[in-house]
């Protein structure tokens, strides 16, 4: 049976991040990672993870609750830390290998703005 946080994210990387919305995005991201997961449940996963980094590197009207931090998450668990993924300042290393690639090539929102 298909997990509802997985429609959850769904519905707030297509629908969500795109209007700089993602109530619960972090809590709905961690609640999956910690789920036993078919290959293509994870492979679904990869890509919405691809679109909401996408998102949130990008887009300059993403609302302040978003990118609170988190310090109490660890940093390998970059969706509680997206105020620094937006900003440019987390370090790529920590990401999966699959994100890694999308974040290196990406000016940071923050940098776009004040040019």
């Amino acid at each position: 049976m298909r997990p509802e946080q997985l429609d959850e994210y769904h519905e707030i990387v297509h629908y969500g991040l795109i209007a700089g919305e993602g109530p619960g995005l972090s809590q709905i991201r961690e609640e999956l990672a910690l789920l036993p997961l078919s290959s293509e449940e994870a492979r679904e996963i990869a890509e919405l993870d691809a679109g909401a980094l996408y998102e949130i590197v990008h887009n300059e009207d993403m609302q302040d609750y978003i990118l609170i931090e988190d310090p109490t998450q660890a940093l390998d668990r970059w969706w509680w830390h997206l105020g620094k993924l937006h900003t440019g300042t987390y370090p790529a290393e920590l990401l999966p290998e699959y994100l890694q690639v999308i974040y290196q090539q990406q000016e940071p929102a923050s940098v776009r703005m004040r040019a």
